[in-house]
């Protein structure tokens, strides 16, 4: 399901209207200068309403976030999804809520043979990824 696009084939147009997640794994152009950082807003939301309320209530917050953005807006900086007492799985909910507000994303881990890793194996918040479990597009 999941594509993976070397960056150098990598049109910034493409994927534009297909309502689901592109994933930038390296630096591409500006992406990064231009993305919208939402840990800090997500972290705000998340902290207001009660802990065993939190798993619930993250995807509804993260589109809330999103939702003022332009479509296909680059957004980074979201390390709160990974928390292990969220227990959600971040592709399937970014996948879910690009269906209803597109946007891209710049992976806050690494990529490597067909896997998103999202920080070390050993932490607590260490997830595995294969992306052709996911409809997302991997820029690599």
């Amino acid at each position: 399901m999941g594509m993976i696009i070397p960056a150098r084939n990598f049109s910034g147009d493409i994927g534009s209207g297909l309502l689901k997640p592109i994933i930038y794994c390296c630096p591409y152009k500006d992406a990064a200068n231009a993305a919208v950082p939402i840990n800090l807003l997500l972290a705000e939301k998340l902290a207001a309403c009660r802990p065993n309320r939190r798993t619930m209530r993250i995807e509804t917050f993260f589109h809330q976030i999103l939702a003022p953005l332009p479509d296909e807006a680059v957004i980074k900086d979201f390390d709160v999804m990974f928390h292990p007492d969220y227990r959600v799985d971040v592709l399937r909910m970014m996948t879910v809520v690009c269906k209803k507000k597109p946007f891209r994303a710049i992976w806050p881990g690494t990529y490597e043979n067909g896997t998103l890793f999202y920080a070390k194996d050993g932490c607590p918040d260490f997830k595995v990824f294969s992306v052709e479990e996911y409809d997302v597009t991997c820029i690599v």
